[in-house]
């Protein structure tokens, strides 16, 4: 049973009560502060901060099994706050919680007390590693940066994050403007949700990303990007290995420049179909052409759904006005 909901303005009291608990029990000890900790601390001030309508509120998730015995927050990738009722304590409910963040929220960072050495081993064994990071909170508190272990991992971007900026710098970086829209201009692409603007992260930093048009089991790879520093390190493989996983059961297709012996980059169009092909795309004989350039079709599955794929194409027509595939095979192109 899923006893984690969001906070509710009546919660206000209750969560004042554990942060200020913990803080008393955890860090009163380190600092020697009473009248910060028993006096400018208190339950009346830290409601106000929960009150209805207020960014903590929205951003507040609470372990509530007809008693509420911990909180998280977090904000966007952020998690600001971990805290369970003291009595409530070794029951799992913090391990729980912390889950909930990683893999409902997609939170992955967070700023620890540097003395917290009970607090720094719990994220430890969950998965989470000093990054070396250090920053002094109001002159006197030091507090270190953990962020989740993770070699390579794919995840949802929502149009309205904070890592837009990161998305349009990697875009322009790796696209030419003849073949490029903007990353406004890809979200609006995709107000009917047929668009899954997808970050790739190396090591819970933003690498890379994939645009994935989504038609009944066609999932075609409008764009696809590592930022150029993330380069040559394996981290393009293993995101289209992650990407057949985001999508089972389904097609993907993308496209990419066909070789061509009279182009004087040959070299790099044949070291990127070779890229695909090693990384489990299949050539399908198919291709398109457009913007003065051939392009060949490759698909994740060796059997091409080419009836399915002229029907994405349709629905492509009606959504955008650019860059629309028109498959032929070699004997067909006029």
């Amino acid at each position: 049973m899923n006893f984690i909901r969001p906070a509710l303005s009546t919660d206000a009291s209750r969560i004042a009560e554990i942060i200020i608990t913990n803080y008393r029990v955890n860090f009163y000890q380190f600092f020697h502060n009473e009248q910060f900790y028993f006096g400018e601390l208190n339950v009346v001030n830290m409601a106000l901060e929960y009150e209805e309508g207020t960014e903590a509120l929205r951003n507040t998730f609470v372990y509530d099994d007809g008693v509420i015995k911990g909180i998280i927050r977090i904000s966007g990738y952020e998690i600001e706050k971990l805290f369970v009722e003291p009595q409530f304590q070794s029951q799992g409910i913090g391990a729980k919680l912390l889950d909930f963040a990683i893999n409902v929220k997609n939170a992955y960072w967070l700023w620890v007390l540097e003395y917290n050495k009970r607090g720094i081993t719990f994220y430890q064994r969950h998965g989470f590693h000093l990054t070396g990071e250090k920053i002094i909170e109001d002159e006197w508190v030091p507090l270190l940066k953990m962020s989740k272990d993770h070699n390579v991992q794919l995840r949802i971007i929502p149009h309205n994050s904070p890592e837009k900026l990161k998305l349009e710098k990697i875009n322009e970086e790796s696209f030419p403007i003849s073949e490029r829209n903007s990353i406004d201009d890809l979200y609006a692409s995709g107000n009917d949700g047929n668009l899954d603007m997808i970050g790739i992260y190396d090591d819970c930093e933003l690498a890379g990303f994939f645009a994935v048009r989504k038609f009944s089991k066609i999932r075609y790879m409008a764009y696809f990007a590592v930022c150029s520093e993330k380069r040559s390190k394996g981290i393009g493989s293993k995101a289209l290995h992650l990407l057949k996983d985001f999508y089972p059961d389904c097609q993907i297709v993308n496209e990419f420049e066909a070789p061509d012996e009279s182009n004087e980059n040959n070299s790099i169009r044949l070291h990127r179909r070779d890229f695909y092909l090693r990384n489990g795309f299949f050539e399908t004989g198919w291709y398109s052409f457009y913007d003065g350039t051939e392009f060949e079709i490759a698909c994740s599955e060796s059997e091409f759904d080419m009836q399915e794929f002229r029907k994405f194409i349709a629905y492509l027509n009606s959504i955008v006005s650019d860059h629309i595939p028109q498959p032929y095979q070699k004997n067909d192109k006029v």
